[in-house]
Parts: structure tokens; C-alpha cells; sequence
């Protein structure tokens, strides 16, 4: 299945519009004293666990 990750920025978010559009709305829950994620950052974390499920997924249907 195709996806894109829209991220975005640090306190503003997403604008409105772009944020109607989307089908699903995530979060990466933060732990310890790291406040945020800078989008590079968050952008690799986003990617591993797509790969992550998208591996476990047709690992379940083999």
C-alpha cells in the first residue's frame, strides 16, 4: 500500500488544510527530558516503524 508522511513543524503543526487531507494523524510519544524531535529526527522514527509493520505484515501472510 502507497503512504506519504506529511510532518509538521515544531509548535505550529500542520496548516488546516493540509491537516483535512490527511487520513491519519500521528504522534511519536516522548520519554524523559527530550522534548521534541527535530524533523530529520522524527522523520527517521516515522520511517523505521512503517518499514517495521509493512516487514511484520507480509511476514504474517507468508
Amino acid at each position: 500500500m502507497d503512504c506519504a508522511i506529511v510532518l509538521g513543524a515544531e509548535g505550529k503543526g500542520l496548516h488546516d488544510l493540509v491537516r483535512k487531507r490527511c487520513d491519519f494523524l500521528v504522534s511519536i510519544p516522548m520519554l524523559g527530558k527530550v522534548p521534541s524531535l527535530n524533523v530529520s529526527v522524527a522523520a527517521g522514527v516515522m520511517l523505521y516503524e512503517v518499514v517495521r509493520q509493512r516487514k511484520a505484515a507480509a511476514s504474517n501472510r507468508a
